[in-house]
């Protein structure tokens, strides 16, 4: 079997690796569709050692994003008329354009669903299957499928993620110096264009509070001012989760890394004009406790929860993993999901070989 892959963002990458996994398990072929530009995507696909096709550059704008749709889609509908596929994989409008116009089979993964507005209305409708979370309340159609659990347990599973401790030591860190990460998102894609998050000042004074305790590095999906770009994390994109796992706290306006730290055991905040919009992500903190979000206008109440959470880190740490366990406990394993409907749009039983949730990272 054939499977065309396309990622735009680096959690594609991450979800959908996992699948591939199970899928090259299975002796399966696999392509992916990539794009320069964006954070890590092209570093994350080569750091695992598959090949892809640079399928377009990302843009920044709406104008240069609405661009880059026009050249991906060709470039998706030609890669698919030279590989043939069988199915193709995406979280992204492309693949699903490509398999439409081919009638190739499309499994279309969404946390995001209809919250994304234009993002998913071009995507989800055109798609053969759309998977989701349980969280997804919505329903898409007849061609909705739910699986329980969310989007970065497809990579931060257990039985897949197991953090390296050696991290630290590569970090510079001290044994116990405690550690903090800044995530500060670039707000350039096509769902973001007009949301906001995070101030200059309101940078200041979070570094402020956090270097008064300890060590503080800096994620960002943008070039940094001078000042601040000694503070980027050095480590290469595929250790990224290493690192992400030994911090004490993550604070940003990044929904995916918030609550990927979550999901592996690091209480995050967020701040930014998407709190409390998506489900699946109210449900990992209203349910679960595993990350806060606050949007623009409740600085104080942001402001308040840092230093809630600052002056009792432990405490917090012990609630956090309270959650975490009660979550693992309710969750299915995403992968198995989608390896199955996978396999059910191409029309064959899965092997053996792509069955199981143990495939360590």
């Amino acid at each position: 079997m054939k499977v065309l892959i396309d990622a735009v963002h680096p959690a594609d990458v991450w979800t959908l690796g996992a699948v591939e996994d199970r899928l090259l398990a299975a002796g399966e072929e696999t392509l992916w569709l990539s794009r320069p530009g964006k954070d890590s995507v092209v570093e994350l696909i080569e750091a695992r050692g598959r090949p892809h096709v640079r399928a377009s550059r990302a843009g920044t704008s709406m104008l240069s994003l609405a661009r880059e749709l026009l050249v991906r889609d060709w470039r998706a509908w030609r890669e698919v008329r030279r590989l043939r596929p069988d199915v193709i994989l995406t979280r992204s409008p492309a693949g699903v354009h490509a398999g439409r116009l081919t009638r190739t089979p499309v499994l279309y993964d969404t946390d995001d669903g209809h919250v994304a507005g234009l993002l998913y209305y071009v995507a989800g409708p055109l798609a053969n299957l759309i998977a989701s979370p349980t969280a997804t309340i919505k329903s898409y159609g007849k061609q909705h499928r739910r699986y329980q659990g969310y989007k970065e347990l497809f990579y931060l599973h257990p039985d897949r993620f197991k953090p390296d401790p050696t991290v630290r030591a590569d970090l510079g860190l001290a044994p116990d110096e405690r550690f903090f990460i800044l995530r500060l998102t670039a707000f350039t894609a096509s769902h973001d264009v007009s949301e906001a998050g995070m101030s200059r000042a309101q940078i200041d004074r979070l570094l402020e509070k956090f270097q008064a305790l300890g060590a503080v590095l800096i994620s960002s999906e943008q070039p940094l001012p001078a000042d601040l770009a000694t503070l980027r994390i050095p480590t290469p994109p595929h250790r990224f989760h290493d690192v992400l796992a030994a911090a004490d706290l993550v604070v940003g306006d990044s929904q995916t890394v918030c609550s990927e730290a979550g999901v592996i055991g690091t209480p995050s905040i967020r701040y930014n004009t998407w709190a409390g919009r998506h489900p699946y992500q109210v449900e990992l903190e209203e349910r679960w406790g595993l990350t806060r979000a606050f949007p623009l206008d409740d600085e104080v109440g942001f402001f308040a929860e840092v230093d809630r959470v600052l002056a009792d880190l432990d405490g917090v740490h012990e609630v956090h993993a309270d959650g975490r366990a009660a979550m693992l406990a309710w969750c299915g394993d995403p992968v198995d999901d989608l390896v199955e409907w996978t396999y059910e749009l191409a029309g064959r039983d899965v092997p053996a070989a792509a069955r199981g949730s143990d495939l360590d990272r």
